[in-house]
């Protein structure tokens, strides 16, 4: 993975006199088959703070804003979810850390693969020898 493969993806929305119907259709406005939906509110703290060895996500922010920062081992961006039109793609091997949650915020996780705890890296030297390994090997 390469932080440049970190990236918003627009999300269909139409919005009318009633309010605006936001649609997410797997294949179509995600580039992956979703296997997992989760979300995340009234979040106090932190939350992620790993990367996924396989996974593919998509992040949304339902309601409220958070922040996202994430890294490739060697480098990192930090993004500001605010609107529930427009998703942030995350390929496998993105370390994430999801902060700063809005009171009332609504964090939507869209996945290519059903929760495998064992699939995670929970430890930033161990994923940052594994990215730095994968680049050697390309």
């Amino acid at each position: 993975m390469a932080l440049r493969d970190v990236s918003w993806i627009p999300l269909t929305h139409v919005p009318d006199e009633r309010g605006v119907l936001t649609a997410i259709e797997s294949g179509l406005d995600v580039p992956f088959e979703i296997r997992r939906v989760f979300f995340m509110c009234d979040v106090r703290g932190e939350r992620g703070g790993h990367a996924h060895r396989t996974t593919r996500q998509l992040i949304v922010a339902i309601a409220g804003t958070f922040t996202v920062e994430v890294s490739d081992g060697l480098t990192a961006a930090t993004f500001h979810l605010s609107e529930p039109h427009r998703g942030l793609y995350l390929p496998p091997m993105t370390w994430v850390r999801l902060t700063d949650f809005e009171t009332g915020a609504i964090c939507l996780v869209l996945a290519d693969t059903h929760f495998a705890d064992a699939t995670y890296l929970r430890d930033w030297d161990e994923f940052v020898a594994m990215s730095l390994n994968e680049r050697a090997t390309r």
